[in-house]
């Protein structure tokens, strides 16, 4: 007689199973972030491509001017959906973390807080006539003269 194998899920194999759905519908999930958000900024402000890096520096006060010298505008929407995918797919944070952060840089003198919005389309239309602002809206935002930047 031979012994038959059991096909009851053992521990180890459910946490496995647990694990590559996660990572699955982690991995689904990440790339959808980008497109919850458009970048725009002010027409004057140089080329239509803005690196990653070079966003995450600018939205965390570490880089203060443009390429051609002009002073960076930082323009961010209060709270919303756009908000929370900007926050955490190009800072790495999430919207309180956001929040406290400029809160410590404002009070300890380093800097001045952003403007803030909390409609999408008024964030658009100040980043339109703002020389040097840049900010992130809803997809689907009327952007007037504000031009779109690709991330890359």
């Amino acid at each position: 007689m031979v012994p038959q194998v059991s096909r009851m899920a053992t521990p180890t194999r459910v946490l496995v199973r647990v694990l590559l759905t996660a990572t699955c519908a982690l991995s689904f999930m990440l790339p959808a972030w980008a497109a919850d958000y458009v970048v725009v900024a002010n027409a004057g402000v140089p080329g239509g491509v803005v690196s990653r890096d070079d966003l995450k520096a600018i939205f965390l006060g570490e880089k203060t001017s443009w390429g051609n010298g002009a002073p960076v505008r930082i323009v961010v929407l209060e709270e919303g959906p756009a908000h929370k995918a900007f926050v955490q797919d190009v800072l790495g944070k999430t919207p309180a973390q956001f929040d406290s952060f400029w809160k410590k840089l404002v009070f300890s003198g380093k800097a001045g807080a952003p403007k803030s919005f909390a409609d999408p389309a008024a964030l658009a239309a100040y980043v339109a006539k703002e020389p040097g602002a840049i900010g992130y809206v809803s997809p689907g935002t009327p952007t007037g003269s504000a031009k779109t930047m690709k991330v890359d």
